[in-house]
């Protein structure tokens, strides 16, 4: 019975961890739109390190407005 409850406990915090990565993942590539750079690119880097890509995204400036 307490194996159960530790195994679901754990599939509800890698659940937790996927859902939070993907919505990193999605919204890198919308800010990296909106600031007028690759999608793809800015993507690709938030796969490996979503929370980072997403700071240094929002701190570079407007590539858009040149």
């Amino acid at each position: 019975m307490v194996a159960m409850i530790v195994a679901a406990l754990g599939f509800i915090w890698w659940l937790i961890f996927i859902v939070a990565w993907v919505l990193f993942l999605f919204f890198t590539i919308t800010v990296a739109r909106m600031k007028g750079r690759s999608a793809l690119v800015w993507g690709i880097l938030a796969c490996f390190l979503p929370l980072i890509t997403v700071i240094v995204l929002l701190l570079l400036p407007d590539r858009s407005s040149d």
